[in-house]
């Protein structure tokens, strides 16, 4: 048995072998101890993630400093002792790459106090689409540099035509510094990693500082999650007519159209390098500054639309300024708006990452529990207050839960501003204590609305990667500074990917099920049940790839019975569906004459009704189903002259339920045919193209289109990138016309 199993573990290693193309320095390649590059390509690589990825050298992590990108990574090293040094690359789902290379002779560097790079980027579009049209215009600074080595810096400028007082910023202002390994701090705006719960990705105006001392790091931001915004002048109030002590009738305003300057403190204490383990803290708490709105705007105005003689000395249809309404009119208090009420976040949360054998075991976890007030207008609840809240008894209770003992929410107004509006107000179900207790504890504390908690487990070895993750957050779960989490879901995902034959064949499995099922009290779960599989076929140079991926979903409402509105009429909200989703991609290169690359696709997708028993009388269903299938050709041509050519042409056909008891097809046939031809050495590219539509079915249309652009190479880093379309439409006997252009110069320094 211990034969068989070193065989197969040998026979398996040989046929996994990694897809990264190690550029430089060479495998065992002995280099000079002065500017070293270290690169490697990731070309081929399908699903790279570029989060991911890991460089190391001689065991300390130099990620933070390299060049990644899903291309590639690339790092200059000014100078490396004399001797054997190791490089390790990790990439995630593939293997880890490690491989050593030798510095000779005695290093002699000189440190040069200043070097720089930078693009400048200047771009202007106009889109015309029938009688609208829009019109842009940009400019982007991008600059990185060193300075004697320990000191390096970046910025990230963009400042656009679209920056406008109603909306938040588009400009970008971002500056950034590292100090050696140990600290980087970023200044302005930024998209801060924390934590998935807590902070991942959105974007924040204000400070970033990360300090990594060995074993201890630190991770804080302060700034700004949204900026305030007036509104529209002219949408800046709503009204009703109130009567005052006096019986006199005035205007009663309130304030709408705007949004609260929202910010933001957030911070993680890590213990761990990261390497093989890392324990981390982290908290987050956002709130909206009340202040930062103004209540009476003299130049905001309303359409009076009262019955004439409403309110004395006010006409009917005219267009008043707050100032002008003077004591005909009040601004109410802020609770009183109509606009979003200010909110008041915090979010706790821990995590654990535990990464064995060059991470080719990783182990991570993360919890985190967060409370959200949605309108903090009148302040917090006092103890008093609670003992009312659910009921007029005084009786040092809330229900069932003894109030004795527990501290006054107003003396944590510094913290989190507590009132009925609270979400959730009591974080676990009360019911689940005391004597009479009919809720398990347990169950309790893992459907807590607004609890989240997620676990991922990954092993990676003979080219097999196998990964199960579980995740859960609950519908009452809020993070103000990450605002895409999908909140009321929990998820079980199990997926393993297979390299096979020097990766010429990978083969990937997976199943996932999702579900809403976190809260005691739910009563119709809804459910989705996914199996995917995809073969990805690379045979060698000169023979075609294929890529097949296939994938199954099962998606249920929860709602087994109809419900019986009267004696003739019902509702039969149940849901159930079965879907196929199937596509396969074909490339092939070739010379034929000239370099071709030709490549088809097709994608198949069914979906299907899966309840059995649907009344063939019911006239207010409609069916689910749908069938589509998309054919896609592609060929492109490489001619021994600076000419290329790419046509594509490519059928869709769909059928799908238009209304009750009705179903219709829609078929679209849509081409193009481009090429590009290259002047003064490749300095000039010309562009030309024609693209065409035609569509017939439930709607009747046609387009025809015509595109040209250029691309020239002006001088030293100075490039000039110009391109426009016009196409006319035709639907329903009118033709309409529309007109994209861009353009954009472009400099590196």
């Amino acid at each position: 048995m211990k034969g068989i199993l070193t065989y197969f573990m040998v026979l398996t290693g040989l046929w996994s072998q990694t897809a990264v193309q190690i550029m430089s320095p060479e495998p065992d390649e002995q280099v000079p101890g002065n500017n070293i590059l270290i690169a490697a390509s990731f070309y081929g690589l399908e699903g790279l993630i570029v989060d991911n990825i890991q460089l190391s050298i001689d065991e300390e992590d130099i990620t933070d400093q390299a060049f990644v990108d899903p291309d590639m990574v690339s790092y200059l090293i000014p100078s490396l002792e004399p001797g054997e040094h190791w490089i390790e690359l990790v990439t995630g789902d593939w293997e880890p790459v490690v491989w050593s290379f030798t510095v000779s002779g005695v290093t002699d560097v000189q440190v040069k106090p200043m070097e720089y790079s930078g693009r400048v980027r200047s771009s202007s579009s106009l889109d015309q689409i029938d009688e609208e049209s829009l019109s842009v215009s940009q400019v982007m600074f991008d600059m990185r540099g060193t300075a004697y080595e320990w000191l390096k810096f970046k910025s990230n400028i963009k400042l656009t035509t679209q920056e406008n007082d109603l909306f938040q910023s588009r400009n970008v202002y971002g500056f950034g510094f590292q100090l050696g390994d140990y600290a980087t701090v970023n200044i302005g705006d930024a998209n801060p990693r924390l934590s998935y719960f807590t902070m991942s990705g959105k974007r924040i105006r204000g400070v970033e500082a990360n300090l990594k001392l060995g074993f201890l790091n630190l991770h804080v931001i302060q700034g700004e999650i949204n900026r305030a915004v007036q509104g529209d002048l002219d949408k800046a109030y709503s009204y009703s007519v109130a009567t005052d002590e006096d019986g006199m009738k005035y205007l009663s305003l309130a304030r709408t159209g705007y949004t609260f300057k929202q910010r933001v403190l957030a911070g993680r204490l890590a213990l761990g390098r990261g390497k093989n383990f890392q324990w981390g803290v982290s908290f987050l708490k956002a709130r909206d500054d009340t202040a930062s709105i103004t209540g009476v705007l003299d130049d905001g105005s309303i359409l009076f639309t009262e019955n004439p003689g409403t309110i004395v000395g006010l006409d009917s249809g005219t267009v008043y300024t707050v100032a002008a309404l003077g004591s005909n009119a009040q601004v109410l208090d802020g609770k009183n708006w109509s606009g979003t009420g200010p909110k008041d976040n915090i979010v706790l949360g821990s995590d654990i990452g535990i990464y064995l054998d060059k991470k080719r075991v990783v182990l991570e976890g993360e919890v985190a529990f967060s409370l959200i007030n949605n309108n903090i207008w009148g302040g917090p609840l006092t103890k008093a207050g609670m003992d009312t809240l659910l009921d007029d008894s005084v009786d040092n209770k809330v229900a069932s839960f003894d109030l004795e003992g527990l501290p006054d929410p107003a003396d944590f107004v510094d913290i989190l501003i507590i009132n009925p509006n609270l979400v959730p107000l009591i974080p676990i179900d009360i019911y689940a204590f005391g004597d009479s207790a009919t809720v398990d504890l347990n169950d309790a504390i893992l459907s807590m609305p607004s609890l989240a908690y997620r676990g991922r487990a990954v092993i990676n070895y003979f080219g097999n990667y196998l990964s199960i993750e579980y995740s859960q957050v609950g519908p009452g779960f809020n993070s103000l500074a990450n605002p895409y989490l999908v909140k009321n879901k929990r998820e079980l995902s199990i997926s393993d990917k297979l390299k096979l034959f020097q990766n010429r064949l990978m083969i990937t499995a997976g199943y996932k099920h999702q579900d809403d099922d976190i809260l005691t009290t739910i009563a119709n779960v809804q459910s989705q049940n996914t199996l995917s599989l995809g073969m990805n076929v690379l045979p060698g140079p000169g023979l075609p790839t294929a890529n097949f991926t296939y994938r199954s979903i099962d998606r249920n409402n929860g709602i087994e019975n109809i419900t019986v509105l009267t004696d003739t009429t019902f509702n039969d909200n149940r849901g159930n569906t079965h879907t196929d989703n199937l596509m396969l991609n074909v490339n092939h290169r070739f010379n034929l004459i000239w370099d071709h690359n030709l490549s088809g696709t097709f994608v198949k997708l069914d979906k299907m009704d899966q309840v059995i028993d649907r009344d063939p009388n019911d006239r207010n269903f409609v069916d689910p189903g749908v069938t589509s299938n998309v054919i896609n050709l592609s060929l492109m041509t490489r001619y021994n002259s600076p000419l290329k050519t790419n046509m594509t042409i490519t059928t869709n056909s769909t059928e799908l339920s238009i209304g009750p008891g009705a179903r219709g097809a829609q078929d679209f046939l849509t081409g193009s045919l481009g090429g590009e031809f290259g002047l003064s050495d490749g300095n000039i590219q010309l562009k030309a193209g024609i693209n065409f539509a035609q569509g017939s079915g439930l709607v009747d249309m046609s387009w025809i289109g015509f595109k040209g652009g250029l691309r020239m190479k002006i001088l030293g880093g100075l490039n000039l990138n110009a391109q426009g379309e016009f196409r006319a439409k035709e639907s329903g006997g009118e033709t309409r016309n529309s007109l994209i252009a861009r353009a954009s110069l472009d400099y590196a320094f």
